[in-house]
């Protein structure tokens, strides 16, 4: 994480209506995604202390948080992401709500999560869209508040950045096109502009969630070729008269 502080900045501003609005989106679009997981161990973090996934059929969930802090769960691992006491290969799916846009370094992160993720195992991303109307409203906003203080960082990029860490991308989706505004009237007023933009599926939204996959690393085993020896036998010819002699 970038520090504590912008991590309670987080928490605080979730607690707005604007923060609950979209919590509440992203919500039902990560379980809507982990629907169609099964295994045993999942793993999810995330600014919030209090953010919990019903709709799955995970056995073991986890938490991890940078510091301890009241009122966490009993399943809750304090654990810096970039390095994680997990075993290798031993995780089913992983969750990062807004992990990455709070990180120092997301790409050190991206690979130690690459590293705990089972073959075929399952990655959802959540993060704040650079280029969409949240990200236009960032550029007038003071970056020491919340959200505006996150990194922003394009799904394009973290396509590149999965690839590099062996992860493919399965899917990536776009919610929240509203205007980011405190003000239920001004946002109702705006709304032609975000419906028009969602209506022609431009990549415009406010957030973005994106779905994916560890490879797995297949080997055939290549037969080997046997082959009898040819002895190549130069050719027989006659003997000169200097060679007799």
């Amino acid at each position: 994480m970038l520090d504590n502080q912008s991590r309670q900045l987080f928490q605080d501003w979730y607690d707005t209506e604007l923060g609950q609005r979209l919590l509440n989106e992203e919500h039902d679009l990560i379980e809507r995604a982990l629907d169609n997981m099964v295994g045993y161990y999942l793993v999810q973090q995330s600014p919030l202390r209090h953010l919990t996934f019903h709709n799955h059929r995970m056995r073991e969930t986890i938490s991890l948080s940078p510091v301890l802090e009241l009122g966490a769960s009993q399943r809750t691992v304090v654990a810096r992401m970039s390095e994680l006491p997990l075993e290798s290969d031993g995780i089913d799916a992983m969750v990062l709500h807004h992990t990455l846009d709070l990180s120092e370094n997301p790409h050190r992160d991206l690979h130690e999560v690459a590293r705990t993720l089972l073959p075929s195992g399952k990655l959802i991303i959540v993060g704040f869209n650079p280029i969409g109307f949240w990200g236009i409203r960032r550029y007038f906003s003071n970056r020491v508040k919340a959200p505006w203080a996150g990194r922003f960082i394009s799904h394009r990029r973290l396509d590149d950045w999965l690839k590099v860490a062996g992860l493919t991308l399965e899917n990536v989706e776009f919610i929240d096109y509203d205007m980011p505004l405190q003000s239920n009237k001004w946002r109702q007023r705006m709304n032609w502009v975000g419906g028009s933009a969602k209506a022609l599926k431009l990549p415009l939204g406010g957030v973005y969630i994106m779905t994916a996959t560890k490879q797995t690393r297949r080997y055939i085993p290549l037969k080997p070729r046997w082959k009898t020896a040819k002895v190549r036998v130069p050719p027989l010819t006659k003997p000169t008269i200097k060679e007799i002699k």
